[in-house]
């Protein structure tokens, strides 16, 4: 086998952009066809409480990569020309630069939103939006890219059957400009980098699709007539969704969009199968945030509700888990440490990272313990859940007072029916344990909320 060449295992990470938790068809929530994902589950650790702590793409992406919350690593919002020091700063020790300084072949492709757009670049990045800012960016070769030798990316265009690329050593005006859904486009280069990478050492490779991310109705024929007469009641099931307005225009698209990448999971997994490295490559399938799609009235991300903050997480490594569902909680602060302890280089944790580990539990086949996941979004969400409640904070922008939520997990699985009101003490218990772990990592916002009180 040629595995045995290398004495660590190799790592392919899978995280589309704002897939929900909910939407598996092994889970049993929303009807959505993913044969290649439920089979995947089958023969893998699946965790039934996974959280995104900051449920918004750059903030994601700046956790997972550093295992530090948004305010120690300043990616504390998106990245575009309107945020100049919102980026991920090239002296931040990584994930994919500890990997790389232990001997590992690195890759990325894909959405890498990271970076700002710097004005010289403006005539090559693209902005994809209408708001006036710029979101795409090039990210240089150099320590921007943070150990990746192997580059096939973008910073974020919304684009996806006309999606571009920037490529290893290439400059920046030699954009690649491609005409393909960007998951088949992507999944592509995935699979010739793994039939390509050399055995003589292992490899780490990151593979961020942007669908089912909007816009939503770009999405190929094939994969929508998989619902062909399917109406916005047989497929927003949830008893808390709205079945009207921009949901029920696009829940078609964003469940077809996923079973498209049902299907590119299945072209990876069979490309690891034909290279004899199946055993040893732990292959995780993940996402940075999830999607409400008509859950309480509202769409997109960035909210405490399950369908955003929840995500998937699916870790397959043949050699060593056992297949099984677990309920232990996770957070995005906690895979950098976990991940490392399972690739066998446990010594080389950063000592001053918010996360922790269960890399050790996961590989014993047990629940490791960790009671709460933060979430924190700028200074106008925050809170946090744990094994029974989901308690959090919001308001609509800095002048405006916080609503306070309070949503119990056993008597109201869809958050349906906020507590707090009716539960005085218990909301000054969980506000005080909020603003512990806000100090604990960093978050300026403790102080004032220490000052302010429960009242």
């Amino acid at each position: 086998m040629e595995h045995l060449k290398n004495s660590r295992p190799n790592l392919v990470y899978i995280f589309p952009d704002e897939f929900r938790a909910q939407s598996m068809g092994f889970r049993g929530e929303d009807p959505v066809i993913t044969p290649n994902l439920d089979a995947f589950a089958a023969e893998s650790l699946v965790f039934q409480n996974a959280y995104s702590n900051s449920p918004l793409c750059s903030p994601y992406r700046g956790i997972l990569f550093t295992g530090r919350y948004p305010y120690e690593n300043g990616v504390v919002n998106n990245c575009h020309s309107g945020r100049p020091d919102c980026y991920l700063r090239r002296e931040a020790k990584c994930f994919s630069d500890i990997l790389a300084d232990n001997g590992y072949q690195c890759g990325y492709i894909g959405k890498w939103h990271l970076d700002f757009p710097k004005e010289e670049d403006y005539p090559f990045v693209d902005s994809c939006r209408e708001d006036g800012f710029v979101w795409d960016a090039y990210t240089p070769p150099g320590k921007c890219r943070h150990g990746f030798s192997f580059w096939y990316s973008y910073g974020c265009c919304d684009r996806h059957f006309t999606p571009h690329y920037w490529k290893n050593e290439m400059g920046i005006e030699a954009r690649i400009d491609i005409k393909q859904w960007s998951p088949v486009h992507e999944t592509d280069v995935a699979v010739d980098y793994i039939r390509n990478a050399s055995t003589d050492k292992p490899f780490a490779l990151f593979l961020a699709h942007n669908p089912p991310h909007m816009p939503f109705e770009e999405v190929p024929e094939e994969y929508l007539n998989l619902y062909e007469g399917k109406n916005a009641r047989e497929l927003l099931t949830r008893p808390n969704a709205v079945t009207t307005g921009i949901a029920a225009e696009n829940v078609k698209r964003y469940f077809a969009a996923i079973s498209g990448l049902d299907a590119q999971l299945k072209r990876v997994l069979d490309a690891l199968e034909e290279k004899g490295i199946r055993d040893n490559t732990i292959v995780i399938y993940t996402s940075d945030h999830g999607e409400m799609m008509g859950s309480h009235g509202r769409m997109y991300k960035g909210c405490c509700y399950d369908e955003a903050f929840k995500v998937p997480l699916i870790i397959r490594y043949p050699e060593k888990i056992r297949p099984r569902n677990t309920d232990m909680l996770i957070s995005t602060v906690d895979l950098m440490p976990t991940m490392l302890e399972m690739m066998g280089l446990g010594e080389c944790i950063p000592g001053d990272i918010a996360g922790h580990s269960v890399g050790d539990a996961i590989l014993g086949n047990r629940d490791g313990e960790i009671r709460q996941v933060l979430y924190t979004l700028t200074d106008n969400r925050c809170g946090f859940a744990d094994a029974r409640y989901t308690f959090a904070m919001e308001r609509p922008d800095a002048g405006a007072p916080y609503e306070i939520l309070l949503y119990d997990h056993q008597e109201d699985p869809f958050q349906m029916h906020n507590i707090a009101e009716e539960n005085p003490e218990l909301v000054k218990e969980c506000y005080r344990q909020l603003v512990k772990m806000l100090e604990d990592c960093g978050n300026p916002l403790a102080q004032k909320l220490r000052m302010d009180g429960a009242g």
